[in-house]
């Protein structure tokens, strides 16, 4: 079957390596959920440990459709949110969209 995504969620985020536990398998259950969705492809979660000892991840969401993301990012429930839901709170975190060109 071919991999089809037109459109990603990016998130970046450094986190306190106190709170990585409950954010990996917070996003792991966000994964599982978001695979009920119309239009999602994939969910990767990158990450690496840094020498400060916090925890520096990419998390990269993919749908098929403009507009299946955009009601995703309206309605429901995305890794920016699950992010700040967690303690402690990542000490920073940035998000863009992006299409993907083939």
């Amino acid at each position: 079957m071919a991999y089809v995504a037109g459109y990603s969620m990016l998130v970046d985020a450094v986190l306190p390596y106190e709170g990585w536990n409950e954010a990996y398998f917070a996003l792991l259950s966000l994964k599982a959920h978001l695979q009920a969705l119309p239009g999602f492809q994939r969910m990767d979660i990158h990450a690496r440990d840094l020498v400060s000892g916090d925890v520096m991840i990419t998390i990269v969401t993919d749908f098929e459709l403009l507009e299946q993301i955009l009601v995703w990012l309206e309605v429901g429930i995305t890794p920016e949110g699950i992010l700040n839901q967690i303690t402690p709170p990542p000490l920073s975190m940035t998000s863009d969209m992006r299409e993907i060109v083939v």
